[in-house]
């Protein structure tokens, strides 16, 4: 018995001005075996829209933006709904594509804003999202669907979501004897473990004590002003210091989010200048980030967390291997002194 997980994905956009690009996205997201979503599904409800809408976005597993030539129709706080959605779901933690129109100059009149003041919201809202995002750049409907269709089946493999899983009724008895069997080969497994649990890397990958450069950002204040600043901080550390100070956390799964905050401590170890404290949190970068995430499941440390959460819960979750489990615990296991 096998199950295709099929992603739901919500289309964000104005709305009359896109018709055909929201048509040409649609019909990509089916051709991919994913379930679209957006205005189109909105169907009348003695819920508030607002409400309507972050619960739609609270089950989909990837969120598509599409900026034309409007601002579009604002909610009771002075920001339109494209823009209230697409923060709302990058504060859940949904992983955003963002496309732009290539050439706003062009863009038929009768498909832009002719009011000031939503025009200044747009440009602001468009520099924002380009900032924030690698986003690409369409000129034509056709072309967005093709955009859309690519960009989404890379972010499915480098950012892989729970997805909906058909249940078909069948019984789930066949399944049972199947985590039987796996349990009892897992247990077999296990007991050839070697019990004092010495790991070999594999000598073609980094690791141990390879060194590795992590850079990120700190914001920094002088002694008693109020004025900060930005300043890079760049480390250089071996593999071993960074599976002692991210694996403890692993043993019983952990966020993408705390991890990129345990490895951002790693900044302490550059000075500070003299006459300067820390005023935030440093950050990491997130090049940085990936080489890490990217080494330690190479290394067969870490893999992705299987613990079941709420759909609401959109944040990627790690979690330690056995491997990885057997060489944190040779990395830290206290030893007696030798005699």
């Amino acid at each position: 018995m096998s199950y295709s997980v099929r992603y739901q994905v919500f289309v964000s956009s104005t709305f009359t001005d896109l018709v055909d690009e929201r048509a040409e996205i649609i019909q990509a997201i089916w051709e991919l075996d994913c379930i679209p979503t957006g205005m189109e599904a909105f169907v009348a409800s003695n819920e508030s829209q607002w409400s309507v809408i972050t619960r739609v976005i609270d089950e989909c597993d990837y969120y598509v933006l599409v900026i034309g030539g409007r601002y579009g129709s604002v909610t009771g706080d002075g920001i339109s709904y494209t823009e209230r959605e697409y923060r709302y779901a990058k504060s859940s933690g949904i992983p955003v594509l963002a496309f732009v129109h290539s050439n706003p100059e062009q863009i038929p009149s009768g498909k832009v804003e002719k009011d000031a003041a939503s025009q200044e919201k747009l440009d602001a809202f468009r520099a924002e999202v380009m900032k924030d995002h690698p986003v690409r750049k369409w000129s034509s409907p056709a072309e967005l669907g093709g955009l859309v269709s690519r960009s989404l089946v890379r972010e499915i493999k480098i950012s892989p979501r729970p997805g909906w899983i058909r249940n078909d009724g069948s019984s789930p008895v066949a399944l049972l004897e199947q985590i039987n069997k796996l349990t009892e080969e897992n247990r077999q497994l296990r007991a050839k473990i070697p019990e004092d649990g010495n790991i070999d890397i594999d000598p073609s990958l980094e690791g141990g004590d390879d060194r590795i450069t992590l850079i990120g950002v700190r914001q920094i204040t002088r002694n008693g002003s109020l004025v900060s600043e930005d300043e890079e901080w760049s480390v250089t550390t071996d593999w071993n210091e960074i599976f002692r100070d991210l694996g403890p956390s692993l043993i019983n799964e952990t966020t993408e989010t705390d991890l990129r905050r345990l490895l951002s401590r790693f900044h302490s170890l550059k000075p500070i200048k003299s006459g300067y404290d820390v005023r935030r949190p440093a950050t990491v970068s997130l090049e940085s980030w990936h080489e890490v995430l990217i080494q330690l499941r190479a290394l067969g440390l870490i893999t992705q967390g299987v613990k079941k959460r709420a759909v609401t819960d959109k944040e990627s979750y790690w979690r330690i291997t056995d491997r990885g489990d057997r060489y944190l615990v040779s990395l830290l296991a206290r030893r007696k002194p030798v005699a």
